[in-house]
């Protein structure tokens, strides 16, 4: 990738995150990087194209930490997790405005709900490893796991918005808190073992 290319993904980050993606045109953009609009177009035709590419910089992130250490199954879980959001901070635009862009991006929406699909697997996997480990417990209610993965889904694409709803800004604290959401819907599906390994990761949560 040319240096200009990654100058112009960088500055667009960065106004996405501040401004939203409505208030950025590639205008907006060349502006910012003190070059014209022509410049910018011949390396991205569209302000598509460059969200586009951030996207999949974000996917690629994310996919490279989602390595499971089986003798630690739950601490590599909610380690994992902890990354994944803070990769989702400093691309915190796409959440926010989350529904916009893939109602107006074909391309995105469709990789999405395949990508989905294949978290989802990747899950309840894992569970089904913790289950044998004696982490977690079996399922009470059918499809219980599945419906947990949805349920961390939801908070994973809305947890910024809603914190944004609320104070209209958004600081790293966010992080902190979501950890702690997410390993509270995990807790009442623990084992006995499981709480022993939860007390170590999440000291000053237990009662």
């Amino acid at each position: 990738m040319s240096e200009t290319k990654q100058k112009i993904l960088l500055q667009s980050l960065k106004l996405f995150n501040a401004r939203g993606v409505s208030k950025v045109s590639l205008r907006t953009i060349s502006d910012a990087l003190n070059i014209s609009v022509g410049n910018l177009q011949y390396h991205f035709k569209k302000r598509e194209d460059i969200i586009e590419e951030l996207y999949f910089q974000l996917v690629k992130k994310i996919d490279d930490i989602l390595v499971v250490n089986e003798g630690d199954l739950l601490n590599s879980f909610f380690s994992t997790s902890k990354q994944m959001i803070s990769m989702l901070y400093e691309y915190h635009f796409f959440l926010l405005d989350f529904v916009t862009i893939v109602r107006n991006n074909q391309k995105i929406k469709h990789h999405y709900a395949k990508l989905s699909k294949q978290r989802e697997e990747q899950f309840l996997m894992l569970v089904e490893l913790m289950i044998k480990r004696r982490v977690l417990r079996e399922e009470l209610l059918k499809n219980e796991y599945k419906m947990l993965f949805k349920r961390i889904e939801v908070i994973s694409n809305f947890w910024f918005s809603s914190v944004y709803i609320q104070s209209s800004t958004l600081s790293e604290r966010v992080l902190e808190d979501y950890s702690l959401i997410v390993g509270q819907s995990i807790f009442p599906y623990l084992t006995e073992e499981g709480n022993k390994q939860f007390a170590l990761i999440f000291p000053n949560e237990i009662v």
